[in-house]
């Protein structure tokens, strides 16, 4: 084993797993929740992302990628099957949970669609580039910026009623 093998070990350690797990959790969460406006949700949903990242940690090469990306595919899964849910018992839908009443800004970003607001949230919030969202998302990165673009306008039609 070389040095640099053993560098890759050492980052790869149990340990590493848990600084991970300590320097992404409550980043990770913050996104989930603006993304399904639920905190006992956005905590299920990161939780899950790491219990299925830990039995793959020494193969994955970029562990917070692979962390973004279960969560944000984790939110939008869970916000389609409670949808679906929802349409087979024809009910009308019910929000997640009550959006805290900091400004108008949150109770717009509530009613986006939650592809159109994991976008705005992934943009703005976390700051991720356009093509890092595109792969977060599983779109092309014009796909991403129409999206964003539709997002903005909607925004600003809620914003200015």
């Amino acid at each position: 084993m070389s040095a640099a093998d053993g560098e890759v070990a050492k980052l790869r350690s149990p340990a590493s797993f848990e600084d991970t797990y300590r320097a992404s959790y409550g980043r990770l969460t913050r996104v989930a929740h603006l993304i399904t406006g639920s905190n006992e949700v956005a905590e299920e949903v990161v939780q899950d992302a790491f219990v299925a990242l830990y039995p793959r940690f020494d193969a994955v090469d970029n562990p917070d990628g692979y962390l973004y990306r279960s969560v944000v595919n984790g939110c939008r899964g869970l916000t389609r099957r409670r949808r679906t849910g929802l349409r087979l018992a024809r009910q009308e839908p019910v929000p997640v949970a009550d959006a805290p009443e900091v400004d108008e800004t949150w109770a717009a970003l509530g009613r986006l669609s939650p592809r159109h607001r994991a976008v705005v949230v992934l943009r703005f919030y976390a700051d991720l580039p356009l093509a890092e969202i595109g792969e977060l998302t599983g779109c092309r990165t014009a796909t991403v910026k129409s999206q964003l673009h539709r997002a903005l306008a909607r925004l600003k039609e809620v914003l200015e009623a």
